[in-house]
């Protein structure tokens, strides 16, 4: 059957007319989607993720929507696992100048870790 939507396929872009070749090609990839005999396991595997992503790549709202789930999640991923949030690389260190004979007192701030507490991960100011 595969075959068939081949040949159509083919006539119609022989005949300039885009539209229509895209429906055989639609039908063709079905075809040797569902093939259990002429197409390899594999091949199976590859033809259903294909049409699973993007219809064959005739679906624009499929694959739009793909990626759209695939920026939702990593701006999550990111929010729960990644980029703090509070940062201050700078560290306060207070002291005397060395001269000699002199004893040498430095201070240093303590600096808390960096990043956010994990009950403020999922915030708007995060996010």
């Amino acid at each position: 059957m595969a075959a068939t939507y081949r040949k159509l396929r083919k006539a119609f872009e022989d005949n300039k007319d885009e539209p229509g070749a895209a429906d055989f090609y639609y039908g063709e990839m079905e075809m040797r989607r569902h093939d259990r005999t002429g197409t390899s396991r594999a091949e199976r595997g590859l033809l259903w993720a294909y049409w699973l992503v993007s219809g064959y790549g005739l679906r624009a709202r499929r694959a739009v929507g793909w990626l759209i789930a695939t920026m939702l999640m990593t701006v999550i991923l990111l929010m729960k696992f990644g980029l703090p949030l509070y940062t201050d690389p700078t560290e306060k260190t207070e002291g005397t100048a060395v001269t000699a004979g002199q004893r040498v007192s430095l201070t240093t701030a303590p600096q808390g870790p960096s990043g956010a507490v994990p009950n403020e991960r999922f915030t708007v100011p995060r996010l």
